[in-house]
């Protein structure tokens, strides 16, 4: 549980994530803080490198306001999905919006080589980013196991060990690619603020989940 001195900020990135382009001023009224609390959380989270903000156009008489974005040096995501043809390589800000590093058709069938490939991608990411990466995920169209894919029949894979494309001391999240799309449309897509959500994925194969309350049931 936050502090309450933390509290406001995590609600703050949270409408900036729900709302790209929100102003200070419409999370301010969003929140119920008053003008000099708003200013105050946003100054802190300027100085952890978590937002940054810019004028926003004028508009009417109401004090001039501004324009609330993820900060360009801020904490990010890998997204890694290993799709039956091909695979990609994204990166997400605090916004969650995607951004695709690299991508690339699969070189052949054998497992070995497609992870190498996406490893290599990886490591082109780290170098680039360094730190600022907190997690990287990992969607592949395959049945997953406590983290471990077990069978992949798309892609014509038996059991794979995919921990080589995570980073030394960053978290690793292996998951079925329908089950996280499950999750992702229940917390901020079609099925955001529903208490039950069923997700269903028809592609090469049909798979989904059942979301209750943000998170997946098993089994």
């Amino acid at each position: 549980m936050a502090s309450p001195r933390w509290r406001g900020a995590l609600a703050v990135l949270a409408e900036m994530r729900r709302t790209p382009g929100v102003t200070r001023a419409a999370v301010a009224q969003r929140l119920g803080l008053s003008s000099g609390s708003a200013t105050d959380i946003t100054a802190r989270l300027r100085e952890l490198a978590l937002l940054t903000e810019t004028p926003a156009a004028a508009g009417g008489r109401g004090r001039p306001t501004t324009v609330l974005a993820p900060h360009p040096d801020g904490p990010v995501v890998l997204a890694l999905d290993l799709r039956h043809e091909d695979w990609r390589c994204a990166v997400a800000g605090l916004d969650g919006r995607p951004a695709v590093l690299n991508a690339a058709p699969h070189a052949g069938r054998e497992p070995e080589r497609a992870v190498a490939a996406v490893r290599q991608a990886v490591r082109r990411a780290h170098a680039r980013l360094g730190d600022r990466i907190r997690a990287v995920g990992v969607a592949v169209a395959a049945t997953v196991q406590d983290g471990r894919v077990v069978q992949a029949s798309t892609l014509g894979w038996g059991p794979v060990d995919l921990t080589p494309l995570g980073l030394p001391g960053v978290p690793l999240r292996i998951d079925n690619d329908a089950t996280l799309a499950g999750v992702a449309e229940a917390r901020a897509g079609a099925g955001a603020g529903a208490g039950t959500a069923l997700h269903v994925t028809v592609e090469v194969g049909v798979g989904g989940t059942l979301v209750v309350d943000g998170r997946p049931v098993r089994g």
